[in-house]
């Protein structure tokens, strides 16, 4: 491929290197993504756990216990799918969920970026 330098010459370069460039930057987004997965799946297990003692230690009141095991229960169930699905995996199930309900998505990506502009716009008010 050629191209001009800035004195008006034509300068030869090597073939693209950009593709390559790119693989092995998606490499190693994708190996970044998926160790912070993996720390991510011990976070919420340690979080579900910390949980259940902090409730346990504090009261003996039974409603508050069952309250809190379901939140608990749903940080390990989150961490179980984190674990068994690589974020390849979760992509490919955003985008079939994202072709198979294209309204419900649309209308959950609105409602999110409102409250994330309410939430940047803040005290400007």
């Amino acid at each position: 491929m050629n191209s001009v330098n800035g004195s008006g010459e034509h300068q030869h370069q090597p073939d693209n290197p950009a593709p390559d460039e790119l693989r092995e930057a998606g490499r190693e987004l994708r190996q970044k993504a998926n160790d912070l997965r993996k720390d991510l799946v011990g976070q919420l297990n340690k979080a579900a756990a910390a949980l259940r003692q902090e409730v346990r230690d504090k009261s003996s009141d039974p409603s508050l216990h069952q309250s809190v095991d379901e939140a608990a229960t749903g940080l390990e169930k989150a961490a179980v799918y984190l674990n068994n699905h690589s974020v390849e995996d979760m992509g490919v199930e955003a985008v079939r969920t994202v072709k198979q309900n294209p309204v419900p998505m649309v209308a959950v990506v609105f409602v999110v970026g409102l409250i994330i502009g309410l939430l940047l716009r803040g005290g400007k008010r």
